[in-house]
């Protein structure tokens, strides 16, 4: 009889260890979805961020393909006005020597 009061007390001691394992790790695994879930909610976070990021640089390079757009036509703008200017100062030029010319004729004249 006491041998059998033994071999059941194993039998529940063992239970018991089986159980307390057992509740381990459930807790285990329930602490593991706790910490996949918040990983996956930080995941989340960064793919937002990353798609922001992305959208950022998207807008930027767009605009800088509109202002160098814009610079070139007004490079050429300027290249044109560096033209006219300088056909402007040629015409300058020849009215001043023109001027000088008559101022030339008047002070002959008046000498005479």
């Amino acid at each position: 009889m006491v041998k059998k009061k033994r071999m059941v007390k194993k039998k529940v001691l063992k239970k018991e260890k089986n159980t307390e394992k057992k509740s381990m790790l459930k807790e285990a695994i329930v602490d593991i979805d706790k910490e996949l879930q918040r990983l996956n909610k930080g995941k989340i976070v960064f793919k937002k961020q990353i798609s922001d990021i992305d959208s950022n640089v998207e807008n930027a390079q767009e605009l800088e393909k509109e202002l160098q757009e814009k610079i070139a036509g007004l490079l050429e703008k300027e290249a044109g006005l560096t033209e006219k200017k300088k056909n402007t100062q040629v015409k300058i030029d020849r009215l001043a020597d023109k001027l000088g010319k008559i101022r030339k004729i008047k002070l002959e004249m008046s000498d005479v």
